[in-house]
């Protein structure tokens, strides 16, 4: 089957845009990219006018949390069968907003693991899932309740293999520093420089990636020091910090979202939103300090878990690192090429190019004018080449 894609206006997510270009598909991949090819309309079995509408790459996030599906404390104690049925639930959601790849960043029972074979396999449709299973943590650190809790360099080591062996496609290293969900002191050291690095390792052996939960700057540092992939969520950095991860290509994750739901919609307990509060300043100053040293960024929103930040509204992280000080393109370069390239996928999608697997989104009008139309104007998701979502008609 050949999709053609006419007259539409192309974000290729790498930085660059092309009026009035088309694209071709040729089954599940990319066959052409450009303006002439709005004109091969005998070269298609399906021809779609957008009519200028905006065809860019299908979204990723780096840093979800579908497992469970969207918090509710009322559910803490739900039956692993029904955790998982509200997982695919909230990972179908999230694909019909847009997102074609996303990472769990955690799940209890390994529900996202499972989530991850549902859909690679076809019982289910949802987004392709780099799945990172319980993750770590020490004792009492942040994460308990889901995180496996182990304390020294052996037993991390361990928890990290067992793990790898039941599936996970991304360490977890949830104990960096406390958090503000989590009620633990969020500038508190957690896992030694010894401790990080033993996941770190156990990661790269089995080629795998690693994620962290990444809150103050004491914790921030032996991360880097011990050379996880990412930085994620990254409320206190300095210049030192933000220099040694450009130099290493090491990504900063920023997840605006959780703060923003706690802080300024205030959608959870008096105590959350007021951790939260003071926040808000130090995290966007951080962020545009890492924009200054060119620290490598990619999107991760932080969606579920205990921020009642819901699945499937992921695209709000867009409008919130624009309103910190990022540009409309550099933050759909973060969702796309920079996403892809953290989650080490960047031969496969994240640009508009042929070879590149078949994942597009359609949004009515120009998201470089009004980053907000990503949350609420998505007209077309096609994963792969097969169509998840169609407000076209076509």
């Amino acid at each position: 089957m050949k999709v053609l894609f006419a007259n539409g206006f192309l974000i290729d997510g790498a930085g660059g845009y092309l009026e009035r270009g088309g694209l071709l598909v040729e089954d599940q991949r990319i066959a052409a990219v450009g303006k002439e090819v709005s004109d091969r309309l005998g070269d298609a079995d399906a021809v779609i006018d957008l009519e200028g509408r905006t065809l860019m790459p299908g979204m990723i996030d780096t840093h979800c949390h579908p497992g469970a599906g969207d918090y509710d404390p009322d559910r803490e104690k739900d039956s692993v069968g029904l955790a998982a049925l509200h997982t695919y639930e909230a990972l179908e959601r999230t694909l019909r907003a847009g997102f074609t790849t996303v990472r769990s960043a955690g799940a209890r029972d390994y529900v996202d693991v499972d989530a991850r074979d549902a859909i690679a396999c076809g019982i289910i449709p949802g987004p392709r899932v780099i799945a990172s299973g319980r993750g770590v943590t020490m004792t009492g650190g942040h994460g308990v309740g889901s995180a496996a809790e182990v304390d020294g360099v052996d037993a991390v080591r361990r928890e990290a293999r067992v793990q790898i062996k039941r599936g996970a496609d991304s360490i977890k290293i949830f104990g960096i520093s406390g958090g503000v969900a989590s009620g633990t002191n969020e500038d508190a050291e957690q896992f030694t420089v010894e401790e990080i690095r033993a996941a770190v390792e156990e990661s790269r052996k089995a080629g795998k990636l690693n994620q962290t939960h990444a809150i103050g700057l004491p914790g921030i540092k032996n991360a880097v020091e011990a050379g996880v992939n990412s930085i994620d969520h990254g409320i206190f950095l300095d210049e030192e910090v933000c220099e040694k991860m450009a130099r290493r290509g090491i990504f900063l994750v920023p997840t605006f979202g959780p703060f923003y739901y706690y802080a300024v919609r205030r959608v959870a307990e008096p105590w959350r939103w007021q951790r939260a509060l003071r926040l808000m300043e130090p995290h966007k100053a951080s962020f545009r300090l890492a924009m200054e040293k060119k620290v490598p960024i990619a999107f991760g929103c932080d969606c579920g878990a205990p921020s009642r930040f819901k699945n499937g509204e992921n695209a709000l992280e867009y409008q919130l690192m624009v309103e910190a000080g990022m540009g409309s393109m550099d933050a759909i370069v973060a969702g796309a090429r920079n996403a892809a390239r953290l989650l080490r996928l960047d031969h496969l999608i994240g640009t508009l190019e042929p070879g590149k697997l078949a994942d597009i989104v359609v949004i009515e009008r120009n998201p470089l004018e009004d980053i907000t139309l990503l949350q609420s104007r998505v007209a077309m998701v096609m994963r792969e080449g097969r169509v998840y979502l169609n407000k076209l008609g076509a």
